[in-house]
């Protein structure tokens, strides 16, 4: 049985190895990825980069020196070898010999990068049932405000009356498998037990995921069938959870590609030309990453990747070990999958009321996690260890993601990072302290900081990651069930943490959100809580210009990665990562900017997306 501990839901799933049993059974698998690959239709077959000339739009650069809109952008060989006027451009392409596109007044900016998703989970999960609080059209991001015990329940009652559609376990059994189940967005907030389960269906086992990633609700087939008689609650967690995953239906390599295949052709079509998986190698460390390099040069998006890493040093020492981060920071070339990070988990998750907390949870007495404090729980109840993995890591040179939700857990990590980066006795000294902090070390998700925390961060020259759906999706339920109305101000705080001189960034965290840059600038800029009646914003003090929520998404996003030498911005010798949008976010008229429509995507000069295509 896989040791548990806790995260947010893409960050830990302990019983991820289970879900993949069958995609690692065999002692070579580059046969299967071949087979499984020819299987795999929504592979884009990629042709040779053309020199193009782009014109008569919007061209924002977000360049660090120099013009920040031009006229024209001239790119060749998947480079972009020119910025300026059009007369300019030409000038500077003569001898590639261009040919040219006319924008039509459309908008064209970096592709839009996100730092911290999940794309094995999500590739997972593609194949369950979606029970989440988000409207399930292509692409939508909206929350469904009909949500409920009673919604969940219908979709579930669907899937039963077509018992041929439903995955089956090594017995030919049936099984309904959910995942995104959301108490929390619920109306009215239900905790789901085994007898609502067996009122649907008491024959046919179904097992459903929490959002929070650790919490599993089982009616009595699947409880049976896992073997467990100790919880007649159907609620599970813990190790229990992975025992009841191994009971059911396992997946496939050729699911599991064709699935992670979607995922990233989702990502392009939004405009996303670069994802950063924050948990890579949860299931089985080596094969992964060889899952991973066997598609990447098909797939539509580049990737950047943070190792995984259980709160113990064996997980650690393995990946120093066998690995190396690729943080050059200089090396032009274009790399479609690197290894940058080393990932370590603090806490849990804010909304699964298992984020580390100095205060009880405010709905403690009406809604807990079993076996779970009041408090929340932390990975590391020695904060010592999380110390010594965190110097050890960065030590090997390692850049470092640390994923802190709850206000406790940001304490003691960031007590971690001074003890790391602060020159003192017994620690680093001057030299050792400078390198360190040079390695653009960050905190993930960073969701209740206060004042001295960001005090802190800054002085250190720690960058967070902002999970901003927290703010659009969860704020109304933060502050008026699960944080309570002051310690909600805490959450997100995106115009503080820039004011005191940080970079920061915005992620999805996908799937615990849907994937989506224009969606988290609007979220990052109007903090609307979307689950509001009045749609109020939270801490309307901390929303972000609509220049400061782009740079969150490309160029800052770009730099936390330590991918800004590569993309991020469009400026000569940077590889050719582009979108154009119908309409320009930057325009204080555009009001809905989730809505503004993706018309292409390009990847190093080519098309990797485009409104319409049939050929994606």
């Amino acid at each position: 049985m896989s040791h548990f501990y806790l995260g947010c839901a893409c960050c830990t799933l302990p019983h991820m190895r289970t879900l993949t049993t069958d995609l690692w059974a065999a002692t070579e698998v580059s046969d299967q990825l071949n087979t499984a690959q020819q299987s795999v239709d929504e592979t884009p077959s990629w042709e040779q980069a053309q020199a193009t000339i782009f014109h008569n739009g919007v061209i924002h650069t977000l360049a660090a020196e120099g013009d920040q809109r031009v006229e024209a952008l001239g790119v060749a060989g998947g480079i972009i070898i020119a910025t300026g006027t059009l007369q300019t451009v030409r000038q500077a392409m003569q001898e590639h010999h261009p040919s040219e596109i006319d924008l039509s007044g459309r908008t064209l900016l970096p592709g839009f990068i996100d730092p911290h998703m999940h794309i094995l989970p999500s590739a997972v999960f593609k194949s369950w049932l979606s029970l989440t609080p988000f409207k399930s059209a292509p692409h939508q991001q909206e929350l469904d405000p009909q949500y409920s015990f009673q919604r969940i329940s219908e979709k579930i009652s669907e899937a039963l009356a077509r018992p041929e559609t439903l995955p089956k376990d090594k017995n030919g059994t049936p099984w309904v498998l959910g995942f995104g189940v959301d108490p929390s967005l619920m109306h009215p907030w239900e905790d789901i037990t085994a007898d609502q389960l067996d009122a649907l269906d008491a024959k046919v086992p179904i097992l459903l995921l929490n959002a929070s990633g650790h919490i599993a609700y089982l009616n009595g087939a699947a409880l049976k069938a896992a073997n467990i008689d100790k919880n007649s609650s159907g609620v599970l967690t813990e190790g229990d959870v992975t025992q009841a995953v191994a009971a059911a239906p396992e997946l496939s390599i050729e699911i599991i590609l064709s699935n992670a295949m979607k995922v990233l052709n989702d990502a392009a079509a939004l405009g996303n030309t670069t994802l950063f998986d924050a948990g890579l190698g949860n299931s089985d460390p080596k094969r992964e990453i060889g899952l991973f390099k066997s598609f990447t040069d098909q797939a539509p998006v580049r990737i950047g990747a943070a190792l995984f890493t259980q709160p113990n040093e064996a997980s650690l020492d393995q990946w120093l070990s066998q690995e190396t981060p690729d943080v050059k920071n200089d090396d032009i070339q274009d790399t479609r999958f690197s290894i940058k990070a080393i990932k370590l988990i603090a806490d849990g998750s804010n909304q699964g009321l298992t984020g580390f907390q100095s205060v009880p949870y405010a709905c403690f007495h009406e809604h807990s996690v079993p076996d779970v404090p009041a408090t929340g729980v932390s990975n590391y109840p020695k904060t010592d260890l999380f110390t010594q993995m965190l110097e050890k890591a960065v030590d090997h040179g390692w850049p470092v993601l640390v994923h802190a939700n709850g206000d406790r857990a940001v304490d003691y990590v960031l007590d971690g990072y001074e003890r790391v980066l602060t020159p003192q006795a017994g620690g680093p000294n001057d030299e050792q302290a400078h390198k360190r902090r040079q390695l653009r070390l960050r905190v993930e998700h960073a969701s209740l900081l206060s004042d001295d925390a960001i005090a802190r961060m800054a002085k250190m020259q720690l960058s967070p990651s902002f999970l901003i759906g927290h703010v659009g999706y969860w704020g109304y339920t933060f502050q008026q069930t699960i944080l309570g109305q002051e310690r909600a101000r805490l959450l997100d705080r995106c115009q503080s943490a820039l004011e005191a001189g940080m970079r920061i960034s915005l992620h999805s965290d996908h799937f615990v959100t849907p994937l989506g840059p224009l969606r988290m600038m609007e979220q990052a800029v109007y903090r609307t809580m979307e689950a509001a009646p009045g749609k109020e914003a939270l801490n309307p003090e901390e929303r972000l210009s609509r220049m400061q929520a782009l740079r969150a998404v490309t160029l800052d996003a770009a730099w936390q990665c330590h991918m800004d030498h590569l993309v991020g911005s469009l400026e000569p010798g940077k590889l050719a990562d582009l979108v154009i949008l119908a309409q320009d976010p930057l325009d204080d008229t555009v009001s809905n900017l989730r809505d503004i429509v993706v018309e292409e995507t390009w990847l190093a000069g080519v098309t990797a997306y485009r409104r319409d295509a049939t050929t994606r």
